[in-house]
This record gives C-alpha cells, structure tokens and sequence, in this order.
C-alpha cells in the first residue's frame, strides 16, 4: 500500500513540474502574448531533451534540468523572470 502512494506521489510531482505559467515570462517582442507563449512552450517541451537545445541553453547560462527548454524559449524571445 505505502509503495503505491510512493509511486503516485511521484508521478504527480513529475506531472506537475512541466507547467509552465505566461505570468513567469516577459517577451522582447511586446506583441506577443498568451497564445503565443503557449505555441513556443509547448514547441519547446517537446524539443528540451535534443542535445542542441542543452547546449544553447547552458551557453546561454541555464543550468539543470530546465536548461534546454528555457535556453529554447530565450531564443523565442521569453526572458523568464
């Protein structure tokens, strides 16, 4: 039983540590907004875990985990604040 709430807390915590909030984002381009965000996101999830994208986002001085997405959205245009 306690192996099952192991399990399930762990797959919440995964879920839910990919959501990623408009709020916590500014754009260079002032034109751009949620729906924006959303598409370069979600286009970004997807491409976090391509060697190229790990590279530029540690070039860009992003460190962990979250470098490839976040070093994909900095050249998006999204700071992250």
């Amino acid at each position: 039983m306690m192996r099952i709430g192991l399990i399930l807390i762990f797959i919440l915590s995964v879920g839910c540590s990919e959501d990623r909030k408009f709020e916590d984002f500014a754009n260079e381009d002032s034109g751009k907004g949620e729906q924006e965000f959303r598409a370069d996101s979600k286009k970004c999830t997807a491409n976090k875990d391509k060697f190229s994208h790990k590279i530029q986002g540690r070039e860009l001085g992003f460190e962990g985990e979250h470098a490839g997405y976040l070093g994909c959205m900095q050249l998006q245009g999204w700071t992250h604040h």
